[in-house]
Formats: structure tokens, C-alpha cells, sequence
């Protein structure tokens, strides 16, 4: 679970910077306006960038027979009618 923090609108707009790393922090801040909640902020997951697995996009290109990339997608696509 979060821990929250609880910033009104104007604390915000004049400490945008300290709020933001609550928020990177792991707090979740609970925004007021006139003592009443009007939004929650809560940090995004992240996701590790070796998670994720890319396909081989050069190995399942089709090698072209001399022909243009435009003529060979067109070709394909007759091809499949």
C-alpha cells in the first residue's frame, strides 16, 4: 500500500518540485481544494526496460527481389486476395 500525502492546489503550484518527489518517492498525494479532495496522484509503475522483449524486426523482414519496398507490400497484399 501507498503512503499518503495529502497538498492542496496551491501547495502545488508554489512547491511542485517537493511534491513531485513525494510522488517518486512511492506516496501517493491526495490534492485539496477548500479542505476537500478533488484528485489523487499516485506514482506510475515502472517497468524494467530488460523486461521487455522486442521482436527481431530485421530477421522477419522479407529480403527484396529488386523491387521497390512499395511495389513488394503491394505485391503481398495481391497475394493474399
Amino acid at each position: 500500500m501507498f503512503n499518503m500525502k495529502t497538498a492542496s492546489v496551491r501547495q502545488i503550484q508554489h512547491h511542485f518540485s517537493e511534491v513531485l518527489e513525494w510522488i517518486e518517492s512511492g506516496h501517493e498525494v491526495i490534492v485539496t481544494s477548500r479542505n476537500k479532495e478533488v484528485a489523487r496522484i499516485t506514482p506510475s509503475r515502472k517497468i524494467p526496460i530488460k523486461s521487455l522483449e522486442w521482436p527481431d524486426f530485421l530477421n522477419r523482414m522479407p529480403t527484396l527481389s529488386g523491387k521497390s519496398l512499395s511495389q513488394e507490400i503491394l505485391d503481398q497484399r495481391t497475394e493474399r486476395l
